[in-house]
């Protein structure tokens, strides 16, 4: 009998294992969203994303190679909170939880990844993730931390770092900005796009920015989702 009990509890540990695992490997090319969805998802899309996320638009293309680079091995929370912190472009977060939920549905099927028979939802978002490496950070959310300065209607980030990956659209927190402040200005160069107004007083101030990385000939951009002054002030 406690053979037998010892045989079940283990059968129950591993079977719990074998859910865990599945749940930590599930990725967005397993249907994990519905074609209706999707969709609703198109609607919402075309009315408030698809005038700036379009060729020649001032925002990234969100498909192909594009998508890839910019949210490769992220789970899609972190594409649904980009989506939510940034769009619509003049308006973020002023769409329902919902509608966010379906326009990641959209991107997904936009992307070639197969429909299923459940719809996504915010609760599952953190379980999933999008297949695939990152490889080069153009056209991929990147922070970046320099000087920044004003030339009329153009600000550009001087003396700035080496942009590096993140997942997080959102402005830095109390612990990232003191951080930031600590670490040592580098020696790029980046010209912010959507910026419509910094706060009196930034202007050579220090800067974390946040946005995706984007180049034009030589140039090199960040269209912005997020800007923090720091507490230290940039050289003369």
């Amino acid at each position: 009998m406690r053979v037998r009990r010892t045989v079940l509890f283990l059968a129950a540990v591993l079977s719990l294992a074998g859910q865990l695992v599945s749940a930590q490997d599930k990725t967005a090319d397993q249907g994990v969203y519905t074609n209706a969805q999707a969709l609703r998802g198109a609607t919402v899309w075309d009315a408030h994303c698809a005038a700036c996320h379009r060729e020649g638009g001032n925002a990234p293309v969100l498909a192909g190679e594009r998508f890839t680079k910019s949210f490769a091995d992220a789970t899609l929370l972190s594409v649904f909170t980009t989506i939510q912190t940034t769009m619509p472009r003049n308006a973020p977060n002023t769409l329902t939880q919902t509608e966010y939920v379906d326009v990641v549905a959209h991107l997904l099927k936009l992307n070639g990844y197969p429909d299923g028979m459940t719809e996504l939802s915010v609760a599952g978002l953190g379980d999933i993730k999008v297949p695939g490496q990152g490889g080069s950070l153009d056209f991929t959310l990147v922070h970046v931390v320099g000087c920044l300065a004003q030339a009329g209607r153009v600000w550009t980030l001087g003396k700035a770092t080496d942009p590096v990956r993140t997942r997080a659209p959102e402005a830095a927190t109390d612990a990232e900005a003191a951080e930031l402040d600590r670490a040592p200005l580098g020696t790029r160069s980046f010209r912010l796009q959507q910026v419509y107004g910094a706060p009196a007083g930034w202007s050579g101030q220090r800067v974390a920015a946040k946005g995706f990385l984007t180049r034009s000939g030589a140039e090199e951009r960040v269209n912005v989702t997020s800007m923090r002054a720091l507490s230290s002030p940039c050289p003369n």
